[in-house]
């Protein structure tokens, strides 16, 4: 008969006689399997790597504004460049300029100027302005006259399409009482303006939850401590995933401004939430290249594309952020191209008979004009939570992203830095109700600032990211569509 002391009891106690086994404990005594370890690993969480944040703050790339304002920069051109051709008229279509006849170019700017020489795309012939342009509604008509002593020799049309541009080269005059030369040429300089971005992170630790213990010892990957009480395993995972929020607004981040300089999204308070561009918006489209093919030899020609009239050859080092299978698609890609030149590394193959090793990866390419590439892993690219395209080879597309950047100075800045206002880069803070980090509030000499029972953690920060010349910076992205 089954025996109840009071109702505290969990369950009845149970007899039985003869043979007893395993079955019987399990049943009995609620038998559990052997722990192997005490300490939960967490396998799909936080990595040994604090993010771009804090890369850019090892790096010095860091910039301090007075105010929360939006912040601007200055980016110039060349005060040389080519010009497109609109359109062309002469009074032979076919043969423009033939017996040194004149003819007239129609360009979209009065970048040129009376007695310039300019190039076409083929530099045997070329062309001198022969009168001041005249203005053409939006563009500018110049009058030419192809430079040469041979009279049969003509503009050939197909260098007068659209497709096609003239740069100058030079002011040729007479050698006696010429009157005039050619004249100076400006590009203004435009504005680069971003926003700063807020965000806030909050979590609530309930009074009685606060010194709570734990059957599991939880590790914190960053200092490999242990803990079994609850709050400090609170705590952990809430910075942890603060960090990460942190990275992936500056990564990420897209502006939310209209065209006319408003925002339409508004917080809880009725102010507008404001959000500025990130590293992946600001480089520039056109430096963004689809690709199904990796190579060494596509990747060098885009680092010269980078390189050229924009960075001198002795500062051409490129910081390429990629995922786990981009360093691995690139160590192999490299690998192939080292192997034309050096068919056995001695450094490489180690050991001897049967005990042979193969060691080493590629993290860095050192090019022709002096281009250098170095890889850093990004985890943000191998999260398989936020990135879900799958890519034939294995994994995710993010994972054989490449996000190439200049990390360069100019006037002693990074080319690429975080920006924040004074006094509110970051800020992380704790309400006290009944309870703090610091213990229970038990004295009316104690003070709280709330009446929750137990205690709120928060964070926040503002967060902004110039690059100041978007057009030396790239990105290598897979294209699923292909």
């Amino acid at each position: 008969m089954a025996q109840t002391i009071n109702s505290l009891q969990v369950y009845q106690a149970k007899s039985w006689s003869g043979l007893t086994t395993e079955n019987h404990l399990g049943t009995i005594f609620q038998e559990q399997p052997y722990l192997a370890s005490s300490t939960m690993s967490r396998v799909f969480g936080v990595h040994d790597y604090m993010g771009m944040d804090a890369f850019l703050s090892y790096m010095g790339a860091e910039e301090e504004f007075p105010s929360d304002a939006d912040f601007e920069w200055y980016l110039k051109g060349d005060d040389e460049k080519s010009l497109r051709v609109v359109s062309y008229t002469s009074s032979d279509t076919n043969r423009p300029g033939v017996n040194n006849s004149r003819f007239t170019i129609t360009f979209p700017e009065k970048l040129f100027a009376y007695r310039d020489k300019l190039a076409s795309d083929n530099k045997a012939y070329m062309v001198r302005v022969m009168a001041e342009p005249v203005a053409n509604g939006v563009n500018w008509d110049y009058t030419v006259e192809l430079m040469t002593g041979d009279p049969t020799l003509f503009m050939p049309p197909t260098l007068l399409t659209s497709s096609s541009a003239f740069n100058k080269e030079y002011s040729p005059v007479s050698k006696t009482l010429s009157k005039g030369g050619g004249d100076t040429n400006y590009t203004s300089p435009f504005l680069l303006r971003n926003s700063f971005t807020t965000i806030r992170k909050q979590d609530v630790i309930p009074g009685n939850m606060a010194n709570r213990p734990i059957v599991i010892e939880m590790l914190d990957p960053k200092s490999n401590k242990t803990t079994k009480i609850w709050t400090q395993l609170a705590e952990w995972s809430f910075l942890a995933q603060w960090f990460r929020e942190k990275n992936r607004a500056l990564l990420y981040s897209t502006s939310n401004k209209t065209s006319q300089g408003t925002y339409k999204m508004k917080d809880d308070s009725g102010f507008p939430i404001i959000e500025g561009a990130g590293l992946h918006e600001q480089i520039s489209p056109s430096y963004k290249f689809s690709y199904t093919s990796f190579s060494i030899d596509w990747l060098e020609d885009i680092l010269l594309n980078l390189s050229i009239h924009i960075l001198p050859e002795d500062q051409r080092h490129f910081v390429a952020l990629t995922g786990e299978r981009g360093m691995v698609q690139f160590h192999r890609a490299l690998q192939d191209q080292v192997a034309r030149f050096q068919p056995l590394d001695s450094k490489r193959v180690q050991g001897s008979g049967q005990n042979l090793s193969f060691v080493g990866q590629y993290r860095q390419f050192m090019g022709p004009q002096g281009v250098a590439f170095t890889l850093l892993h990004v985890p943000e690219y191998d999260n398989i939570v936020t990135n879900r395209i799958p890519h034939p080879d294995g994994g995710y597309t993010e994972s054989y992203r490449y996000t190439i950047l200049n990390f360069g100075t100019t006037k002693g800045k990074k080319n690429i830095r975080r920006a924040y206002p004074k006094g509110g880069k970051e800020n992380l803070w704790h309400i006290a109700g009944s309870t703090s980090p610091l213990g229970p509030n038990v004295s009316f000499k104690t003070g709280a600032a709330s009446s929750v029972d137990g205690y709120e953690i928060h964070a926040q920060a503002k967060m902004g990211l110039i690059v100041e010349n978007p057009l030396s910076c790239a990105e290598l992205i897979y294209s699923t569509t292909s």
